[in-house]
């Protein structure tokens, strides 16, 4: 597996008869550590293989787009562009899939990347980093915690867009920060998703000044000029993942090269 981050080390408070102070054993393996991490963030994270584009690590995220994930009706959506073939990342469609070669291939003299996947409205972004230090250019080592690390140039970062604006958990955090009720919860989400006070008063069922009331205690509270003003807010919170089980917050997947 490729490793991304080296541990951090503590010193110990008792110096040895140097006088030079030792690393502190970390109390949990690094790896799990930076796994269980990238497991909170509701971007989809894979590295892949340059060369073979076997799959070498992917968070909850990065699986869920490389997989496809359930909809309400029990069908099986693809929303990233991208999906696995035998083990390898491949573009879902042909059109697409010249570009995804070529952008990978850049990486590979530490070119980044931006991919638009998928046609019309269902178009996806995906960005494609290099993990490489290009050669002859050390400043642009990765440096870590302990020594500097150079990760082999034959591996990239692919970096999935957000499929909505605020993941529900992270809007109810904000809005009990915030102070908002169930119900002004329930409006921002919907605002946020792009529905008209109309369309929000018919869905609840209730007069659409009681909507409008809502919304002004939402900006009271938020202490925002406009409703924009509070999308601005929430497009900005930090993107933490959705709920996971403690086993899916414990998975770190990953696909060996058969």
């Amino acid at each position: 597996m490729v490793e991304l981050m080296n541990a951090a080390t503590q010193p110990d408070p008792k110096p040895t008869n140097t006088g030079r102070t030792q690393p502190r054993q970390p109390e949990f393996p690094e790896l799990d550590l930076l796994r269980l991490t990238l497991n909170q963030v509701d971007y989809g994270l894979v590295v892949l293989n340059v060369e073979s584009r076997a799959v070498q690590y992917a968070n909850a995220s990065g699986h869920d787009a490389l997989h496809g994930v359930m909809d309400n009706l029990g069908n099986k959506r693809y929303d990233a562009g991208l999906h696995l073939v035998q083990g390898c990342v491949a573009a879902r469609r042909p059109a697409d899939a010249d570009a995804f070669r070529h952008t990978l291939e850049r990486t590979r003299v530490g070119v980044r990347g931006l991919l638009s996947l998928g046609g019309g409205n269902q178009t996806r972004a995906v960005a494609v980093l290099p993990l490489a230090t290009p050669v002859g250019d050390p400043a642009r080592s990765v440096v870590s915690y302990g020594a500097p690390t150079v990760v082999p140039a034959c591996h990239a970062l692919l970096v999935f867009a957000k499929q909505q604006l605020c993941d529900s958990s992270t809007m109810a955090l904000f809005a009990r920060d915030r102070g908002l009720t169930s119900a002004e919860g329930q409006v921002l989400a919907q605002v946020c998703r792009g529905l008209r006070p109309s369309e929000i008063a018919d869905h609840h069922g209730v007069q659409i000044s009681t909507v409008r009331t809502q919304l002004r205690n939402i900006r009271l509270k938020t202490c925002c000029e406009t409703i924009g003003e509070v999308i601005q807010k929430v497009s900005v919170l930090p993107p933490m993942a959705r709920h996971l089980s403690a086993h899916m917050a414990g998975l770190a997947w990953r696909q060996q090269t058969a």
